[in-house]
């Protein structure tokens, strides 16, 4: 067992893992869908020819819960790569993106009323504004890492079911080491 330096790989909001799969990716796609579509299987997800889903099963499905988004892409040098992302279910990552772009913009409209202030002679309070919203940009950024923290077993069993299949085409491939 190879222990990971953790100060090479950062944590990220979305991680994500690179598998060279060879001329086995569209196989290890359908185990992958024979496996979710087992009713002993612990996920449910979609899978086509060269992209899937994987999801937890609404029964047990928390706001936190992750989904693992799986693509086949064809690399330059010819090698096939099985890509996959570790997400927020959409309306999760949406409700995300619109909380930075309302903390962003607010902060920026009172750093711009804290300009109007000073010119006019009045106590630029407003400008206090950008400071705070990077603050609480900071702090919904850190919530996803939280997030992460607390679904790490979800997290371990989708990419299980990825192992799996490799298992089952007798693949035992590191992922691709990005640097």
């Amino acid at each position: 067992m190879r222990l990971v330096n953790l100060s090479m790989h950062p944590p990220r909001m979305r991680p994500d893992f690179r598998l060279e799969v060879g001329e086995h990716g569209t196989e290890i796609l359908r185990t992958i869908q024979r496996q979710v579509g087992d009713p002993n299987c612990s996920f449910t997800g979609q899978v086509y020819e060269k992209h899937g889903v994987l999801r937890v099963p609404d029964e047990r499905s928390t706001l936190l819960s992750p989904l693992l988004d799986l693509e086949l892409l064809d690399e330059d040098d010819g090698a096939t790569v099985l890509h996959g992302r570790f997400t927020p279910e959409p309306n999760v990552w949406t409700g995300f993106m619109a909380v930075f772009a309302i903390i962003g913009l607010s902060g920026l409209t009172l750093v711009m009323y804290g300009f109007a202030q000073m010119t006019v002679g009045d106590p630029p309070w407003a400008l206090w504004g950008g400071p705070v919203s990077v603050a609480l940009i900071g702090f919904v950024y850190g919530a996803a890492f939280i997030g992460q923290g607390l679904t790490v077993d979800e997290i371990y069993g989708l990419r299980a079911v990825v192992d799996r299949a490799l298992q089952e085409h007798e693949l035992r491939v590191p992922p691709i080491q990005r640097f």
